[in-house]
């Protein structure tokens, strides 16, 4: 119960440097003169991309992608734990969405 205050910082934390990202990816769309929401946007937060790929290479890539997850989120879990939970999280994220993006898509 004593470390609450450490938990609710660090929420506070992801959620500011979450926020910045987007506000960021924003104003530099809205500044190239791109729409802050694209159509790429829509279809990969709500709708669901058809992607043909055969049962084993899906298998074989996917086998890849989570030892690759695994031993990224090892490497950066040594690297940037004293920096505390939101920057991990963070980082971690980053470099997931990377992962899989490269190694299924």
């Amino acid at each position: 119960m004593e470390q609450i205050g450490y938990f609710l910082w660090e929420v506070v934390t992801l959620s500011t440097m979450l926020f910045t990202g987007i506000g960021l990816l924003v104003l530099r769309r809205r500044a190239s003169g791109n729409p802050a929401f694209t159509d790429r946007d829509r279809q990969l937060f709500f709708g669901h991309p058809e992607v043909k790929v055969s049962k084993p290479r899906f298998y074989v890539n996917f086998g890849i992608a989570v030892f690759l997850c695994y031993f990224a989120g090892f490497l950066e879990y040594l690297l940037l734990e004293r920096f505390g939970a939101s920057i991990l999280a963070t980082a971690q994220l980053i470099t997931f969405l990377g992962i899989v993006k490269r190694s299924l898509c």
